[in-house]
């Protein structure tokens, strides 16, 4: 081989070597580039994720970011305003030529249920499966008590009825008039409860929202919904159920003069389950509710006691008196019966409401009322009062009964609500609205560092 030969091969071999070392190298740059890049984005979401709404986080536990800023008016330009800001404190200047936010998920979306997830992750983290056996347990309570108190209802409607008809067939066969000794009692199941069950009705509270411009009325803004992380099951349900329990007020926490009252309505818990303007509808909404489990429960129990319906067939006897009439002493009797079962749970309802615990089913160490005190309840209703039953249920767990049958959308929307609603009465808050908070999106941006090149990142909370 000659040495021209030579020369020429290693020039060749040199040109070969300088391209694969130039490609390396700007493989190398672009490489660093989008590492610096990355780098700089995941600065960017820290920095920017890092400004969650304080008074939302410190109350509810709940990690949003408010896209309103404080405004009122959501802001999305700001808020890409604030990325690109945190790029290129990261990034040479002029790095970063476009930059979009697109794809919000809002806690409003799906009707709440992205809420509901967030909020689910919350207690799962906080409380894991405690909480759980005990709402099961409450709710496994309720589903019994629907079907006594449903029971009760019955009876009750269908022996009034048998009690005026033969009441009518004997003043016409034996022209003698048959008393109603419950009818003072009738009459207090028909009106308003609360002044059986409160020593004080002074000492609730009188609160009134307007509910047209909540988010559980209004429409809300769209996003991309929610992520399905915690879907709406039963198992999460009942973690959902503890976090609203924990998280809102309710009566009793006034009632017993331990909270101070709040920015919106008092009675949140009962808001969510009565879904009424004012704290007293709610209370009322509520107790009647558990009035009506109570009732169902204290009726089976007398039906299995036979001494208290001994006492009440001798009452029954001694009021009808001789009568041709069949069966009109045996109507009486359920009166008694049905109104003494009323009487019991007016007397476990202001247990309650004082924040003691009540026994879900009763026996003779637990019954707490008189039958002539049943039939003169309303000037004997505060001889009630006793102490608490240990192993028995709180007013809380009674609300816990009553979400359980309430609708999931219900539940979530009118949560909302009452986030919303606190949330704007506390000082340099009046913009914040719920639908204008999230906790997740995507970023596109267009940078330029000798070549453009695009990059999307989504920026969330992992909850």
């Amino acid at each position: 081989m000659k040495k021209g030969e030579v020369t020429v091969f290693l020039s060749l071999m040199m040109a070969v070597l300088l391209f694969f070392s130039q490609a390396c190298l700007q493989s190398a740059r672009l490489a660093f580039l989008r590492s610096q890049t990355q780098e700089a984005l995941e600065l960017a979401e820290y920095s920017v994720l890092s400004e969650y709404h304080r008074e939302l986080f410190d109350r509810y536990g709940l990690i949003y970011v408010e896209l309103g800023y404080g405004s009122g008016l959501e802001d999305t330009a700001y808020l890409e305003q604030r990325i690109r800001g945190f790029l290129n404190e990261n990034l040479p200047q002029g790095s970063v030529t476009a930059l979009e936010a697109w794809d919000f998920s809002r806690a409003t979306d799906d009707r709440g249920m992205a809420f509901y997830e967030q909020a689910v992750s919350y207690m799962k983290q906080k409380t894991g499966a405690a909480i759980l056996d005990r709402l099961r347990f409450c709710e496994q309570w309720e589903k019994q008590a629907e079907e006594q108190s449903a029971a009760y209802e019955e009876t009750k409607a269908r022996e009034e009825k048998n009690l005026e008809e033969l009441r009518r067939r004997r003043e016409t066969e034996e022209q003698v008039h048959t008393p109603d000794p419950v009818s003072s009692v009738n009459t207090l199941q028909g009106g308003s409860c609360l002044h059986l069950l409160l020593p004080d009705t002074g000492s609730v509270s009188g609160k009134k929202v307007i509910l047209e411009n909540m988010p559980s009325k209004r429409n809300c803004l769209i996003g991309s919904g929610a992520r399905g992380i915690h879907e709406g099951t039963v198992g999460n349900d009942l973690f959902f159920h503890g976090y609203l329990l924990e998280n809102l007020t309710n009566a009793v926490d006034f009632l017993a003069g331990e909270t101070e009252s709040s920015p919106w309505l008092d009675y949140q818990v009962e808001y969510l389950i009565g879904g009424k303007d004012t704290d007293i509808a709610n209370l009322e909404a509520v107790c009647k509710r558990i009035l009506a489990i109570r009732e169902g429960v204290n009726y089976a129990y007398l039906l299995t006691d036979s001494a208290k319906q001994a006492e009440c067939e001798a009452l029954a006897i001694a009021m009808v008196g001789a009568t041709m009439i069949p069966g009109l002493v045996e109507a009486v009797k359920q009166a008694f019966l049905l109104a003494w079962a009323f009487a019991e749970s007016v007397a476990d309802v202001r247990a309650l409401l004082n924040g003691k615990k009540s026994a879900f089913w009763k026996g003779d160490g637990v019954w707490r009322t008189s039958l002539s005190g049943a039939l003169d309840l309303q000037n004997s209703a505060s001889g009630f009062d006793r102490g608490e039953d240990s192993g028995g249920l709180s007013y809380k767990d009674y609300l816990g009964m009553l979400l359980a049958p309430l609708g999931r959308e219900k539940k979530t929307m009118r949560s909302l609500d009452v986030i919303e609603g606190v949330i704007q009465r506390l000082p340099g808050c009046g913009g914040f609205y719920i639908d204008q908070c999230t906790d997740g999106f995507r970023i596109r941006t267009i940078l330029f560092n000798g070549k453009e090149w695009m990059s999307e990142r989504t920026f969330c909370y992992e909850w």
